[in-house]
């Protein structure tokens, strides 16, 4: 996989006539675009919005532009291009793309199936406050699937993750089997690579 050369690309912006303007101010109107508050722009202004603030080193932009490749949100899908801005948030310490990638790792997707790695993708982005990834550490925690099996560490994350992880705590399996959502998609996983037996109750704080 070849490597981003931001400084190359931002070099190439201000040579073509581009400037730096703020980050920041360019990531909030990307936003506004994808999410129709500024309807008189479409997704392509965007993704120029979030190259701009992407290559300056905003984390929430180089994020925003993986996405725009991994969806072909504005911009021709290349998933290549889109993991190797996700990484490049990651490096940053953005928890959403960190989580992205311990998901990525635990199921293999555009990356080598690696638990051990996701698990330590997740850990930043948890303690960041980012409520699935917590919940996600805590069900690796709890199976010793990529970590080292801790009660403790897995009631902690559980606890962290709030409603996220008190709900499922409620739950046994078959009832998640039933559900659509991040969290049923997760524990199916789970049964899938063989870690959870019939039932996976957990104790809410």
């Amino acid at each position: 996989m070849g490597g981003l050369n931001m400084k190359s690309e931002l070099d190439e912006l201000i040579g073509n006539g581009g400037f730096l303007s703020d980050p920041e101010a360019d990531y909030q109107m990307g936003m506004n675009i994808i999410s129709g508050i500024e309807a008189d722009k479409d997704l392509p202004e965007a993704v120029t919005l979030f190259r701009g603030a992407a290559l300056q080193g905003h984390m929430g932009a180089q994020y925003e532009l993986g996405v725009s490749y991994c969806a072909g949100r504005g911009i021709k899908q290349n998933s290549e291009t889109a993991l190797q801005w996700f990484f490049c948030s990651a490096k940053n310490g953005y928890p959403k793309a960190l989580h992205n990638l311990g998901v990525r790792h635990s199921i293999g997707k555009g990356v080598n199936k690696d638990a051990i790695q996701a698990a330590g993708f997740f850990l930043p982005a948890a303690a960041q406050g980012h409520a699935l990834a917590q919940f996600k550490l805590a069900v690796m925690y709890k199976l010793g699937w990529g970590v080292r099996q801790a009660d403790e560490e897995a009631d902690k994350w559980f606890g962290l993750a709030g409603d996220t992880g008190m709900n499922e705590g409620r739950c046994s399996l078959s009832e998640l089997v039933n559900q659509e959502n991040d969290r049923a998609r997760w524990f199916k996983e789970a049964i899938i690579q063989g870690y959870i037996g019939n039932e996976f109750n957990i104790e809410a704080n």
